[in-house]
Order: structure tokens, then C-alpha cells, then sequence
């Protein structure tokens, strides 16, 4: 039976003050966070969900946080990258979101090589928004029609964006208790539903997406009808 494709989006908030109220470090925070994102890939597969957008680190995270704070954060990421074993047993085809040109050479070189060596894999696509922010993408669309010297379309634009040959995002899940969006998928997320929750990332477990997941199907969709 063919599986109807469904795009959730994630905004993993949180991982900081995760850590804060258990007085640890932040790094620690961050740490758990990655590992409850591999923990629920299956998780996720289980839940029929097709497609995975995640606010991993965005444009503004490069130019706000702590030197230091971001060696960490490129460490999981590449610690991520590397240590495969989750993405390769659920068949996870990973995609990058995001300009990488401010990171280190071999979180780039590993991540690249991630995208390379999943690129075949069906069973569920995540994308990775990594130096990511949803204004910068759109005018870097529109910048590629300048240059054409092509007019665009609604439908022409959205096939330039990071998205552009993926289902529309049906769900956005923000965890953190935090109700905005953050500079995140501005234009895909036009008729997505909004989910938020006060858990932070860290604690956000199956009984919690099956939470979410409930909710959504008792939403009723016009897309502007």
C-alpha cells in the first residue's frame, strides 16, 4: 500500500534550558537534543511520516552564539554525520537546507559526504537546516530568476527554494513553549498547521508526536477555500 506523503516540520527549542533547570552545562543540552533526534527517527518512520524538516542551527545562531558555543555545536553535528548507524538502519536520506560556508572545513566535508552516501535511501527524508534562514533563502531564489532574467510563478519560486521537489509541510511542531516561527520556512509553512508545546526538546518523546499527530487530524483544512 502506497504510503500519502506527510512534511513535518521541527523547531528542536529548548536544549538550553533544558540543561539550566538541571543546572548542566549547555553543551549538555545540545548533546541531548541530538540524541533524541536520532532516537526518534524510527519513532517517526513508525508514525508514517515521509518528510523531516529540522531547525538544526540557524543563520543567526552563527552570528549570535559563543565561539565556543559553536565549536560544540559543529562537534555534534559532526559527531552526527559520522556516527550513522540509526540513519542507515531506518534508510534516512538526509539533505542539507542552508549555506555551510561559515562552517569548519571537515563538519562541510562531512556532512556532504552523509548527503552523498544517503542519497538512495526511501524510507524517510530529513532535511537538516543548517546555517539556515527562510529570509536569506527566499531572496537567494529570487536572485537565481534575476539572473535568468525569467519571470517567476508562484509555483516556478517555490521550485527554487531548498523544497522545492518536496511535499508541502503539512505540520510545524515548536517545542519549548515559545509561539513563533522564527525566520523558519516563512513560505512553506503558508497553510501548514502550528503546533506548540511547552516540553523542551530533550524531553519530547513518542507519546508526545502522537500527541501532536492526534491533534492535527482533528484540524480542518480549507487552504483558503
Amino acid at each position: 500500500m502506497k504510503i500519502e506523503p506527510f512534511h513535518l516540520a521541527l523547531i528542536l527549542d529548548g536544549n538550553r534550558r533544558w540543561a539550566r533547570r538541571r543546572v548542566l552545562p549547555s553543551a549538555l543540552g545540545h548533546h541531548r537534543g541530538v540524541e533524541n533526534l536520532k532516537k526518534l527517527l524510527p519513532v517517526f518512520r513508525k508514525n508514517k511520516i515521509t518528510h523531516l524538516t529540522v531547525y538544526t542551527l540557524s543563520s543567526e545562531n552563527l552570528k549570535e552564539r559563543k565561539a565556543s558555543e559553536l565549536k560544540n555545536l559543529f562537534e555534534l553535528i559532526e559527531k552526527f554525520a559520522t556516527n550513522d548507524k540509526i540513519i542507515f538502519e531506518n534508510e534516512v536520506q538526509i539533505n542539507i537546507f542552508g549555506e555551510l560556508q561559515k562552517f569548519p572545513s571537515s563538519t562541510k566535508k562531512n556532512l556532504n559526504d552523509l548527503v552523498r552516501r544517503t542519497k538512495k535511501h526511501r524510507k524517510l527524508v530529513l532535511n537538516l537546516a543548517l546555517g539556515y534562514g527562510s529570509r536569506a533563502e527566499i531572496v537567494r531564489a529570487a536572485n537565481e530568476f534575476v539572473k535568468s532574467g525569467k519571470h517567476a510563478s508562484e509555483k516556478t519560486f517555490e521550485k527554487a527554494l531548498y523544497s522545492g521537489k518536496q511535499p508541502p509541510i503539512d505540520l510545524l511542531i515548536r517545542t519549548g513553549g515559545k509561539q513563533r516561527i522564527s525566520n523558519f520556512l516563512l513560505w512553506q509553512l503558508a497553510y501548514s498547521e502550528l503546533y506548540f508545546t511547552e516540553k523542551f526538546w530533550p524531553d519530547f518523546a513518542e507519546k508526545d508526536l502522537i500527541e501532536a499527530l492526534s491533534w492535527f487530524r482533528k484540524q480542518k483544512r480549507n487552504f483558503g477555500k
